[in-house]
């Protein structure tokens, strides 16, 4: 009998605090979480084993979220992975939603966290994550 492998989940935050808030309440629902504290150690992260989804923070220092996420569906070489945007700040999540992924405005609970990534883990599974993405063939 062979263990269902457990999506993964890769947590983009500069803040140490979210970063391991937002592990525990995914851990603590199954899931297996690594974390990175800005887009470039999370890019390298995604080379090595790219996540089933990724939570990221829109405000971070070096490359902003958006910035990161829209980088990696440009590069068809990356695999395409689904993204949830979090931040506190109303007018930065703007930004994050013109690429159509959900967003969270902190603070959330962890029950709105779980519901998010339950809803988008089901609409794109982890079967899928390496098929090209319609935002990448098109530009």
């Amino acid at each position: 009998m062979g263990e269902e492998k457990r999506p993964s989940i890769l947590v983009v935050d500069d803040e140490a605090a979210v970063r391991e808030l937002l592990k525990l309440h995914l851990a603590g629902a199954g899931y297996d979480v690594k974390v990175a504290d800005d887009a470039i150690v999370a890019g390298r992260s995604v080379m090595q084993a790219p996540p089933d989804l990724m939570v990221v923070d829109v405000a971070m220092p070096y490359l902003d979220g958006v910035d990161f996420v829209t980088a990696l569906k440009a590069d068809t070489t990356m695999p395409q992975v689904t993204v949830v945007f979090i931040s506190g700040n109303a007018e930065v999540l703007e930004r994050a939603r013109r690429l159509g992924a959900p967003c969270l405005k902190k603070p959330f609970s962890a029950d709105e966290l779980l519901e998010v990534v339950r809803r988008e883990l089901m609409l794109r599974p982890p079967t899928r994550r390496a098929r090209l993405d319609y935002l990448s063939a098109s530009t």
